[in-house]
């Protein structure tokens, strides 16, 4: 459906939408109730939210290719490590 910057533009209009719409709403005012705590938990993830995906939409296109390379190889890291794992087991099985 949407890729690229495109989707990061419409989950940061839905977070920003469901921070206006929920901010009123929040009892943030009493002093250490299980609702004011939930609700300082529900603003940090929305926060957290909001500045990942501006976060996205700022980033440069060198940085991507290298966040992408660091990724390739980390998967390649485990896999390896998976493998080695699953050799080892049938070695001690058999």
């Amino acid at each position: 459906m949407f890729s690229g910057k495109g989707r990061h533009v419409l989950y940061l209009l839905i977070a920003l939408a469901m921070l206006v719409y929920a901010f009123p709403r929040l009892e943030l005012s009493a002093p250490w109730s299980l609702m004011s705590v939930f609700g300082l938990v529900w603003l940090a993830f929305a926060s957290l939210i909001v500045i990942a995906n501006v976060n996205a939409l700022v980033m440069s296109e060198e940085k991507r290719r290298e966040l992408a390379r660091i990724k390739k190889a980390k998967a390649q890291f485990w896999e390896q490590k998976l493998l080695q794992k699953a050799s080892a087991s049938k070695r001690a099985r058999g």
